[in-house]
């Protein structure tokens, strides 16, 4: 009896996996040949189908039959007679008697759902040789055999075939267990195969590049060789020279000028480009290259404002937080944004409103000239504005300044009052207050007032400035005297209030 089926096809060395011993197969398949025949001349009978096995009972006691065809894969096998002829039934006893079966995935399934199809019914007891069609994408696969039940691809060790594990026209061997189609080999050899030299390949070609990096190291000069096809004017160099100054090319046994290639970078790689035609094919190029130098990062802080060029620095440069926050600052000029009391540094001027006075009325009403605060009610409002503070934090500078005269020697009080809030004093008190003292009638002298305070409010504040004389006799004026106003007003009495960030 020659090899089992199994033997004969099992996995091969790595070098030649797929293809067993073609005197085996001969010897083999003439050994099966030999017991079909034998089978044949004993008298045993074959049916196509169980059920035309079946319909026929006029064979005697004993009769072997096989029936090899049948669409329901179970039904198919070698049975046996059991009754006289005319009577009795058929016994089935084993699957047929055939060691292996080919069967062919005709890509009427997926990738990763085979439908295979055979000549000779399968069964759990033959070898099973399937060709593949297409690899498979995804991972578990399933085999269907003939329209039959879909069964799991699984390894030689019970695992699930990896995907791109079955590559397209690769031969699986394997047997139907249960539900599943179970290779005798563990994972596909032909795709560990390949990526073992891809890796093998990449491994070398990360040394050799390693080589020449050391080589630019130590200044010593690296080389590389093409040969010209016709068609090509890019080759892939094996490091990076840095620049075209480095390179020192041949071609055909000529020294080439500088202006005859250049160095180009595709994907980050370094290639050799020769301008103009393309070297013709057998024709060899040499390059060297060596001397690299390096161009380092500046240190920090040594990058100067005349090293950047004209608008080099754009957004896109920037951090989103650093951008987002400068313009924030700035504000957008389309839409009038302004900067806001958060955004400015302490001390600036938050806001500020102003107010002045112009005429050069008669003012009688009295504030006295005694060591008591100038009261809201005494004197006469000239000036008054509103401002409402951005933080309770903030304070308000306010600045009186006005030409005063009285009709006759006294004093002119002037007195700042801030309505609204009452912290550091009452609404009714002055803030401050200073009186001028006018020697004769009709003299012109100039009076300021200016006081801080924090309202300790975020809402509106009033200001505002009274004037008088005090309890001597005569009244007061501002901007001229009792003949009348003087510049033209241009010399008005003016307040001005600012709000100063904390």
């Amino acid at each position: 009896m020659p090899m089992k089926a199994v033997q004969i096809w099992a996995d091969g060395p790595s070098s030649n996996p797929l293809q067993p011993d073609k005197e085996q197969i001969r010897e083999w398949g003439t050994w099966v040949e030999g017991s079909i025949d034998a089978f044949l001349a004993s008298g045993g009978k074959v049916y196509a189908t169980r059920a035309a096995l079946y319909g026929d009972l006029s064979q005697p006691p004993n009769t072997m039959a096989w029936v090899i065809g049948d669409p329901t894969a179970s039904y198919n096998g070698i049975y046996r007679k059991n009754g006289a002829a005319n009577s009795g039934s058929w016994t089935w006893l084993a699957d047929l008697p055939y060691s292996f079966i080919v069967a062919t995935d005709m890509g009427s399934g997926t990738p990763n759902a085979i439908q295979a199809a055979s000549s000779i019914p399968v069964s759990q007891s033959a070898l099973i040789i399937l060709g593949v069609f297409e690899a498979n994408t995804g991972s578990p696969v399933t085999v269907s055999f003939n329209g039959g039940s879909s069964l799991t691809v699984k390894t030689n060790s019970g695992n699930d075939v990896l995907a791109g594990g079955l590559i397209a026209g690769m031969q699986l061997l394997g047997v139907i267990s249960g539900s599943t189609f179970r290779l005798v080999s563990d994972q596909v050899t032909s795709a560990i195969i390949a990526a073992a030299e891809d890796a093998a390949d990449r491994a070398e070609a990360a040394a050799a590049e390693a080589a020449d990096w050391a080589d630019l190291a130590k200044n010593n000069f690296v080389q590389n060789s093409f040969t010209g096809d016709g068609a090509t004017t890019d080759f892939e160099l094996s490091v990076d020279p840095g620049s075209a100054n480095n390179m020192f090319v041949n071609v055909g046994g000529v020294w080439q000028p500088i202006s005859a290639y250049t160095l180009q970078h595709v994907s980050g790689d370094p290639y050799l480009r020769i301008s103009g035609a393309p070297v013709p094919n057998g024709v060899e190029i040499d390059v060297r290259f060596g001397n690299k130098v390096d161009v380092g990062s500046p240190s920090d802080g040594s990058v100067t404002t005349v090293k950047l060029g004209a608008d080099a620095v754009t957004a896109a440069k920037m951090s989103a937080a650093d951008a987002a926050a400068i313009r924030t600052k700035i504000g957008a000029a389309a839409s009038g944004v302004a900067i806001t009391n958060a955004q400015m540094p302490t001390g600036s001027v938050v806001d500020s409103a102003s107010a002045s006075y112009a005429a050069n009325a008669t003012l009688t009403t009295v504030i006295p000239r005694d060591d008591t605060a100038p009261q809201i009610t005494e004197g006469t409002e000239i000036l008054t504005l509103t401002i409402t503070p951005k933080s309770t934090t903030n304070k308000l500078r306010c600045r009186f300044r006005g030409q005063v005269s009285r009709s006759a020697a006294g004093t002119v009080i002037a007195a700042i009052f801030a309505t609204g809030t009452s912290i550091n004093g009452t609404a009714a008190d002055a803030r401050n207050a200073v009186g001028v003292t006018v020697v004769s009638a009709d003299q012109a002298f100039m009076s300021s007032v200016e006081v801080d305070f924090v309202p300790g409010i975020t809402t509106a504040v009033t200001i505002s400035v009274r004037v008088g004389p005090d309890a001597v006799a005569g009244t007061a004026r501002l901007n001229g005297s009792t003949a009348g106003r003087l510049l033209g007003g241009v010399s008005a009495a003016t307040l001005v209030v600012e709000e100063i960030k904390a």
